[in-house]
């Protein structure tokens, strides 16, 4: 005689359910963590990258070879920190606020090779920290890399006209579609038909999300709106 999974109203549970539910809660609170220390690990490599060179600098000019490499960097590293806080205040607090950005863009634009990749970092810098600017504002669903495949992306201006006639379209957009899990690091500029964008409801916010947490945040945020709907039509009954 098979007994009933349910007695006097009390579900029970097979050790394999148990089992699952408990590998998806643990899959649910690791995944954060790992992608957290994965981003935090690809930034602490840039950086002791960046300071390297520094190092032997500062140990060939002050005789510090003694000290541990580790003690030299987060020297080097707190003095870039202080110089960037204080070129940041000197550019703020001067009288015509902007023009020691401006002057700087200047001269390093006029650097053969060098010009044209600071003007793009530099917009790129400014679309992504300006909160202010329009461009940067919707979240669109575009076939990428493949059909039927999806991936988000972020509208930043209507096509060029000149794009629209070289490739015999109508109205298309332009989108910045980032790479996960760094969005600045690293891109695609794609210029797309309209009628092959798909509107989706989220939010930017939502959307960056997803894209640092290689796309652990959407479940996060399906879950929660499942639950508000649950919990709605609990109260409705």
């Amino acid at each position: 005689m098979r007994l009933s999974p349910e007695v006097d109203g009390i579900e029970r549970v097979s050790p394999r359910q148990r089992l699952r539910s408990a590998f998806l809660t643990g899959f649910a609170v690791t995944i954060p963590l790992i992608v957290t220390l994965l981003v935090l690990g690809f930034a602490v490599n840039f950086l002791t990258n960046t300071v390297n060179p520094f190092v032997g600098v500062v140990n060939a000019t002050f005789g510090t070879e003694q000290l541990p490499e580790l003690v030299i960097e987060g020297f080097v590293l707190a003095v870039a920190l202080v110089s960037i806080l204080f070129v940041g205040l000197v550019a703020e607090l001067s009288p015509a606020n902007g023009t020691i950005d401006r002057s700087v863009t200047q001269v390093i634009s006029r650097i053969p090779g060098v010009g044209s990749l600071y003007r793009s970092v530099d917009e790129m810098s400014e679309l992504l920290m300006n909160s202010d600017t329009e461009s940067f504002q919707d979240v669109k669903l575009v076939e990428f890399p493949d059909e039927n495949s999806y991936a988000l992306a972020f509208v930043t201006a209507d096509t060029p006209e000149v794009i629209e006639t070289a490739t015999g379209n109508g109205e298309m957009t332009t989108l910045y579609l980032p790479m996960a899990p760094n969005p600045v690091m690293g891109g695609h500029v794609i210029h797309v038909p309209i009628e092959r964008v798909c509107d989706v409801d989220m939010s930017v916010e939502e959307g960056v999300q997803s894209i640092v947490t290689s796309g652990v945040a959407v479940d996060e945020t399906e879950d929660a709106a499942v639950a508000d709907s649950v919990g709605t039509a609990t109260e409705g009954e």
